[in-house]
């Protein structure tokens, strides 16, 4: 499932590529894609308008076209592309032959329509949390979510609480905090705390650097793979030899995802 670091290096290549370019023309070719507008709605509202800007709130992927704003979720396989694809699930046509397809294999995305001074009162990006890279992402609210007996691995990926962050980075921030993932987020000392805060945000942003993780469905909007999956040091790594002290790499699961962690490294207190 595209992450945070994924969904910023596929808002940046369609922001360069598409941003000030007219749609001139959608087709939807599975209309339960869209959530709160027909199709005839959808292309009314948007058809003719110029795109201002491509955005992103957490893992959502915003179309500011003035007026009005699209909000795309990708969801587990979700792909947007200018490459033609075989399926798509919509195309948008821009001016000067730039087309948008997109590709969704497990046909699980949304798209919503909405006035573009409204998008933030759109559940869930209105239930949203902390995000990296924002201005509310502090120290001190970071602490404050920590009060809880929730355990930390799954409050990181509570989008509630911290937005953005997945499985993927989630594991690695913790194996950088050595942090045992089931442990309680309060039972995490300051220190520990300080340094989860810092390499949430540190591990997000190399991986933003290298475009991303392609370990399943992820591609680039070219189709090429994103690069840090050659740099994760715990996740999808199960038996082999940690980087640091060479234990075995052990899974367990959380609330239905794989964590993968050092038992030495991370060791639960």
């Amino acid at each position: 499932m595209p992450e945070l670091p994924e969904v910023e290096t596929l808002r940046r290549a369609l922001d360069r590529e598409l941003a000030g370019r007219t749609l001139q023309s959608v087709t939807i070719y599975e209309p339960r894609l869209l959530r709160n507008a027909s199709a005839k709605e959808f292309k009314r509202a948007l058809v003719g308008h110029a795109l201002r800007s491509v955005d992103r709130r957490a893992k959502f992927l915003l179309f500011d076209f003035g007026r009005h704003t699209a909000v795309l979720h990708l969801r587990m396989t979700g792909w947007p592309t200018l490459n033609s694809v075989k399926t798509p699930r919509f195309v948008f046509q821009f001016d000067q032959e730039k087309t948008l397809y997109f590709s969704d294999r497990r046909r699980l995305a949304t798209l919503h329509l909405l006035p573009s001074a409204d998008t933030h009162k759109l559940p869930p990006l209105s239930e949203l949390g902390l995000e990296p890279f924002q201005p509310s992402y502090t120290l001190e609210n970071f602490l404050t979510l920590l009060q809880t007996d929730q355990e930390i691995k799954r409050l990181l990926l509570d989008q509630r609480k911290i937005a953005g962050v997945g499985n993927i980075y989630a594991c690695e921030a913790l194996f950088a905090g050595k942090i045992h993932p089931q442990r309680s987020a309060k039972s995490l000392s300051q220190s520990e705390a300080k340094k989860l805060f810092v390499q949430i945000k540190k591990i997000s942003a190399r991986a933003i650097a290298e475009q991303g993780t392609s370990v399943s469905t992820y591609r680039l909007l070219t189709g090429e793979s994103g690069n840090f999956q050659n740099f994760l040091l715990v996740y999808d790594r199960e038996g082999e030899p940690c980087v640091q002290c060479k234990t075995a790499i052990e899974r367990i699961t959380q609330g239905g995802r794989g964590t993968y962690f050092c038992p030495k490294c991370q060791q639960r207190v």
